[in-house]
């Protein structure tokens, strides 16, 4: 028991919780200054020997994901949830409860208070006081045995969960984040338009994500607007979907997240040539043509189709209508007849270069935990920030000349100001009856 006591004790220290915060604010200060994911050499590179070792042996060039971080983390957690769970209690007897302080000097104490004579029988002035408040939308209790009778108004008594609100957001928030870092995923696949690249999902199936095509959109004014991918998810021979990922708007699928991160021109592996052909003496028979990278054109002067390759040098081959096959080197001029090995000359405009895709796989789970932490964040801010907790207690005693004494008093957990304008509102409609 003592042992149990003294691990609460802990988790609900203010000074411990101080210290771990630091602790926890240094080790992310280390992760944001220091490069993350480098290889000991390259720390041994930038910091010497000494603390580049040091960096890497302690683990700081994977800081978020070393065990010490996810420890202080899980202790955050838990030192959180011990406090939340330490004040709920009295948050719930604040917030449900009505200390009987039916007492008329207690009363006068209060931040608030004040009296009136009504000139009606002492229910019938306790019913009108009840009334009153519940127009205000207060919850209004009648307490018998008192002095006279007691009343009992509360408004808004929930606000007084708005701080536990708070340190549950906080943990769902820690436990999201922790949960993301340990068990998710991310990284870079570059990938040129046209091929394609495996997607692995959870349970061991697979999924095959085509890039298909990307452009880059511009307004009516020629003005850059927005960067497409479009790519298509295939299994087998079927199609299972088609999407345009844009930088905002990734690919969602299998509980993964595909973003489009960059692109680039692939100027070392074009996807076409433009050629100008030309025959074994120099005339030319085609001005020019397209030869894609293993796609066929068919080239009516040449009666014939052409597709260019990549091989160790780039090449174009001629597929002739009588079913011939010849192969020819890409040539930078026009060759004299004599070093002419065949009977065309196939020579370079320029090339087409490919479109290189950057896109990010992320997998993150539990992504719900962190919804559901900003939305409680959110809850418990406005609960925390823009409601209080306003009470009203009522003593409503019989004078010997049939009028009745209502004295009144409360306080508000939070703006002080605005409860006393509402107070003053309820005394002058007291004041009405009279």
């Amino acid at each position: 028991m003592s042992t149990l006591k003294y691990v609460v004790g802990f988790l609900t220290s203010t000074k411990a919780g101080i210290v771990v915060m630091v602790i926890l604010a240094l080790l992310s200060l280390l992760g944001a200054t220091i490069p993350q994911g480098g290889s000991e050499q390259a720390y041994v590179d930038v910091y010497g020997r000494l603390w580049g070792g040091l960096i890497w042996t302690l683990g700081i060039s994977d800081i978020f994901g070393a065990d010490y971080f996810t420890f202080v983390l899980v202790l955050l957690c838990a030192m959180v949830f011990a406090c939340a769970l330490k004040r709920l209690p009295r948050r719930i007897r604040l917030a449900s409860g009505r200390p009987l302080i039916f007492d008329e000097k207690r009363l006068a104490r209060m931040p608030e208070a004040g009296e009136t004579v009504v000139d009606l029988e002492l229910e019938e002035a306790a019913l009108h006081v009840v009334d009153i408040c519940r127009r205000r939308h207060y919850r209004a209790l009648r307490e018998a045995g008192h002095p006279g009778e007691g009343i009992f108004a509360s408004k808004a008594g929930y606000s007084r969960y708005g701080s536990f609100i708070l340190h549950l957001s906080f943990i769902f928030l820690l436990a999201g984040g922790l949960a993301s870092t340990r068990l998710g995923s991310r990284y870079l696949r570059e990938v040129r338009v046209g091929e394609s690249f495996v997607l692995e999902r959870a349970g061991g199936d697979s999924t095959l994500v085509r890039v298909e095509d990307f452009t880059v959109e511009t307004d009516r004014r020629d003005r850059l607007s927005d960067y497409v991918c479009e790519v298509t998810l295939e299994a087998g021979d079927r199609i299972l979907l088609r999407y345009s990922i844009r930088p905002n708007h990734p690919l969602v699928r299998g509980g993964r997240e595909i973003y489009l991160v960059s692109y680039a021109e692939d100027t070392a592996r074009p996807e076409a040539f433009a050629l100008s052909v030309y025959d074994s003496l120099g005339v030319v028979v085609a001005p020019h043509v397209f030869a894609a990278v293993d796609v066929k054109n068919y080239i009516e002067e040449l009666e014939g189709s052409i597709q260019a390759t990549l091989g160790v040098l780039p090449g174009v081959r001629l597929f002739s209508d009588d079913g011939g096959i010849q192969s020819y080197m890409l040539q930078r001029d026009v060759l004299p007849a004599e070093e002419v090995g065949g009977a065309y000359q196939f020579v370079v405009m320029y090339g087409v270069p490919a479109v290189l895709v950057t896109l990010e796989i992320v997998r993150e789970p539990f992504q719900g935990l962190i919804i559901a932490g900003l939305a409680l964040l959110t809850v418990g801010s406005f609960v925390s920030l823009y409601l209080s907790h306003r009470r009203i207690w009522f003593i409503v005693a019989g004078l010997p000349d049939g009028k009745t004494r209502i004295v009144l008093g409360g306080g508000a957990s939070r703006n002080p100001e605005g409860f006393a304008d509402e107070f003053e509102a309820v005394r002058r409609a007291l004041d009405e009856l009279a």
